[in-house]
């Protein structure tokens, strides 16, 4: 019998073209790699670019097999497929309709240090959460 190693990354996402839409198209599309557990989304001022139009953002937990590099990958045609021209080199300064980014994995301390600021108000609906299913998948590879 075939072990899958499971991880769970702590990630950011963020839109503010149509972002409650775009929200909802990458939430379906995420299914599809693990099992995500979200903070609630909160709008925020654009940072580090000019823009008149708010940000829907959240955090999320993903439970998946995939590592760093393939989930970051997934993450990246996610937001090609919604619309963001990632070949742009300015895309990170400008609109998008999806933006999803992973932090580090969720069991440790330091990923929780790099959620941005304008999203510390959502850590505690999750933080108890990550070392809930950490423990739990730490026990499954017993």
């Amino acid at each position: 019998m075939e072990i899958t190693m499971r991880r769970l990354f702590l990630c950011t996402m963020g839109a503010n073209i149509a972002p409650e839409k775009n929200f909802a198209k990458a939430r379906e599309r995420l299914k599809t790699l693990g099992h995500a557990h979200y903070s609630r989304a909160i709008y925020t001022r654009p940072v580090a670019m000019q823009s008149q139009a708010q940000f829907l953002n959240a955090l999320l937990l993903i439970d998946t097999p995939l590592t760093a590099l393939e989930l970051k990958q997934q993450f990246n045609q996610i937001e090609i497929d919604l619309g963001r021209d990632r070949d742009d080199p300015l895309s990170s300064q400008k609109d998008r309709p999806m933006d999803i980014d992973i932090l580090g994995e969720a069991q440790y301390d330091d990923s929780w240090q790099q959620v941005p600021e304008y999203l510390t108000a959502v850590i505690k609906s999750l933080r108890p959460l990550a070392t809930e299913l950490a423990r739990d998948m730490e026990f499954s590879h017993d």
